[in-house]
């Protein structure tokens, strides 16, 4: 079955790679899951590559969705953007975008769009770095973890991996060094429930610091979305929605709100 998504990313990148798939349709990739309701983005942090993903959001008539403009200089504060469109069947497509994602390093983020990476036919984010995108504070995220750990070798695996009959199968082996807790639950001769609560404990962790991070930028941008829903910027063509949620993001969206007294 075609994947619009697929199509769109070998869209964005036809001049150069300037996108790479992740999240749920990187999941799709990895044979791990038949679908994703929507399409996520690591956009290349540059005005070029900003210019080209409006362009051909813009060829398929997409309106811009609630969020931050796609401009670096909010994406480069960890900000997200957001558009919709129609395909010909009218099936709704939504495209999100973003250049620093959570969890993820500047040098991993670099490292995607680099010109020594050897060349394929589809860009899609590493497994690893999409587990990290994946800790997400939704529940339904640890599962998938755990089935992405799979494709990963097994002293990594071990270290990232959401399934506590795998945790103890790998951990005699390939735990030695580790300094995660199930894992040293498990080689400590704990049983399966034990390494189940360590297993629970840290997933509360992550989405804890998940949630707390979501929070800020919720926070950040309440001001800024109601004048964004005043102005009416969905119902806008995309070059001039474009320029007025970037003059309204200008007075009411702060460019990075995890940096102090930003």
């Amino acid at each position: 079955m075609q994947n619009v998504y697929f199509d769109l990313t070998e869209e964005l990148n036809a001049e150069g790679p300037i996108a790479v798939l992740a999240s749920g349709q990187a999941v799709v990739f990895y044979r791990l899951a038949l679908m994703s309701k929507d399409g996520d983005w690591l956009l290349r942090e540059t005005p070029d590559a900003c210019r080209r993903a409006l362009a051909v959001l813009g060829r398929h008539g997409a309106r811009y969705r609630p969020g931050a403009p796609l401009d670096v200089r909010w994406l480069s504060g960890g900000w997200s953007s957001h558009f919709e469109f129609s395909d010909p069947q009218g099936h709704r497509i939504r495209c999100d975008f973003v250049s620093r994602p959570p969890r993820v390093s500047l040098e991993e983020v670099a490292a995607l769009f680099s010109p020594s990476r050897e060349p394929e036919p589809m860009l899609v984010v590493g497994v690893e770095p999409l587990i990290r995108m994946k800790q997400t504070q939704r529940a339904k995220d640890y599962p998938v973890i755990g089935e992405l750990a799979r494709l990963l070798p097994p002293e990594r695996e071990v270290e990232l991996t959401t399934d506590p009959d795998r945790v103890l199968a790998l951990a005699p082996v390939y735990g030695k060094d580790s300094g995660r807790l199930p894992v040293r639950a498990a080689r400590s001769g704990g049983s399966r429930e034990d390494v189940v609560i360590e297993l629970a404990r840290e997933a509360d962790r992550l989405q804890q610091e998940d949630r707390a991070r979501i929070e800020r930028y919720r926070a950040a941008s309440d001001a800024y979305l109601h004048e964004v829903q005043a102005a009416r910027i969905g119902d806008l063509a995309l070059p001039d929605a474009h320029t007025r949620i970037c003059e309204i993001a200008e007075r009411w969206l702060p460019y990075n709100p995890l940096e102090t007294g930003d």
